[in-house]
């Protein structure tokens, strides 16, 4: 079940409040949530910063409409190249190959959630929450694509999708360091290798 604030902002009406969020994601993704001011976002959007707190309340709110903005868009995107019809190997393929045309797009920086819990863990507990959510989200995907492993109990299954979550989770950050295109054939084998490995 989606907290609070994902229903919160899950349906902003476009205009200023999509104009702000896009200039503001944009502005994050590059450089990071504390060294982005308001006044940054303010000048880059051409609205007033009246608008900005009208709209959002505080900057803290106005990343977290960034964070659950985002997550609905990594929802729709990567839940959708990933279909019912087909097998566990194109799944966990399909979600390889969704990640590496992440890793080529011209404004990969990096994962924004992973960014934003390590600047706000201790000190909003929304932001890391929503952080933590996505991250949730993601697991819970990789264990539905491969629940229908045969002979897999319920603790086994977990501890696949915990090893292939952490799998993921170090090529986004390896993809953030060095171009890894050339290695995406080691890393589908490596995924197949997790989704049939008995612990």
């Amino acid at each position: 079940m989606q907290p609070f604030y994902f229903k919160q902002f899950g349906n902003l009406e476009m205009g200023t409040k999509e104009h702000i969020l896009d200039i503001a994601e944009s502005l994050f993704n590059a450089n990071g949530y504390t060294a982005v001011g308001v006044d940054l976002i303010r000048d880059t959007a051409c609205v007033s910063k009246t608008s900005m707190y009208r709209h959002f309340g505080s900057k803290n709110k106005l990343i977290l409409a960034v964070l659950v903005r985002r997550h609905l868009r990594f929802e729709d995107k990567l839940g959708g190249a990933i279909s019912p019809e087909m097998t566990m190997e194109e799944k966990l393929n399909a979600l390889i190959d969704w990640h590496f045309k992440w890793f080529n797009a011209e404004d990969f920086h990096g994962c924004m959630f992973m960014h934003a819990m390590s600047e706000f863990k201790e000190s909003d507990d929304a932001i890391a929450d929503s952080a933590s959510m996505h991250k949730k989200w993601l697991k819970a995907l990789i264990k539905q694509i491969i629940s229908n492993t045969p002979n897999d109990d319920e603790q086994l299954a977990e501890s696949k999708a915990e090893s292939i979550m952490a799998f993921i989770e170090g090529m986004i950050v390896r993809a953030e360091f060095d171009d890894i295109t050339s290695f995406r054939p080691i890393y589908r084998f490596a995924i197949q290798t997790l989704s049939k490995t008995n612990f």
